[in-house]
């Protein structure tokens, strides 16, 4: 409804511009034809923008109503239709799909979404590695994790703020997977190389509740990672209160949404 109105207000606003250019327009003396030509462009432009943003609803209209509803079931039927079964695989409708399914925690048609794309365009499974990702995760399949995120890892094809949360995604499913070695081995490389706070200080805390206390041998290694990335962190945040305010807006991503708890308590722990 509210979509409903913004578009109403929007095309209120763009025709009463309109109607006050055709009159100024009509206004214009003969001496002032530069400027009676420079309105009647402002029209067209007016025009043009009006009729790309009313087709883009028009076009997206139902997409746009289950979203507002957070109709989930329904924006998922809406998606299987377009990329499923009539194979457009859009951008736009893989990543809704696949953020749909993990907010209904349909982990099996996520997997089947990424096998399809796979075949069909390749590069958004790599795009969207971080939601794929997630649902071997959810699925408890760590083993399946671990080699998926280290293959996204290891093609280099990542933006540098994907490719922080797939190394770390990578450690979390070695940690679950207890192969706690190779967790604190990835997890410290993380800490030196990160220059994300959050990621900093999660991985930290994981170091600091789990993997120090299971390999003794490692102890000088951890504690040290531990201890620069406490202090980097409190140098980007000032306190529990903006730790938090961070961690609300990385939240909306289903990917960090899944691991919620966990950032709670790292905030916690650093600001102790």
């Amino acid at each position: 409804m509210k979509i409903k109105i913004m578009f109403i207000i929007f095309n209120s606003i763009i025709a009463c511009f309109m109607v006050i250019i055709i009159g100024v327009a009509f206004g214009v003396e003969n001496s002032m034809q530069v400027l009676g030509v420079q309105l009647w462009g402002l029209l067209a432009l007016c025009v043009v923008v009006l009729i790309a943003f009313d087709a883009y609803y028009c076009v997206n209209a139902k997409l746009l109503s289950f979203l507002e509803r957070e109709d989930w079931p329904a924006l998922v039927q809406h998606l299987e239709t377009q990329t499923l079964t009539k194979g457009r695989y859009s951008a736009r409708s893989v990543r809704l799909l696949a953020q749909a399914y993990l907010i209904l925690s349909d982990t099996a048609s996520l997997v089947n979404l990424e096998n399809m794309t796979a075949l069909a365009k390749p590069q958004l499974v790599e795009t969207y590695a971080l939601i794929f990702g997630t649902a071997r995760l959810l699925e408890k399949n760590m083993v399946s994790a671990a080699n998926f995120f280290s293959a996204r890892i290891r093609s280099r094809k990542p933006n540098k703020a994907d490719l922080l949360w797939l190394r770390f995604y990578y450690g979390f499913s070695m940690l679950l997977d207890w192969r706690f070695a190779e967790a604190a081995e990835e997890f410290i490389i993380l800490t030196k190389i990160s220059n994300n706070a959050v990621i900093t200080g999660l991985t930290a805390w994981f170091l600091s509740d789990y993997l120090v206390k299971t390999l003794p041998d490692r102890n000088a290694d951890i504690t040290a990672a531990i201890e620069a990335s406490r202090k980097q962190v409190k140098e980007a945040v000032y306190d529990l209160q903006q730790w938090n305010a961070k961690v609300s807006r990385l939240q909306r991503k289903p990917h960090v949404a899944i691991i919620s708890q966990y950032l709670g308590k790292a905030g916690s722990w650093i600001f102790a």
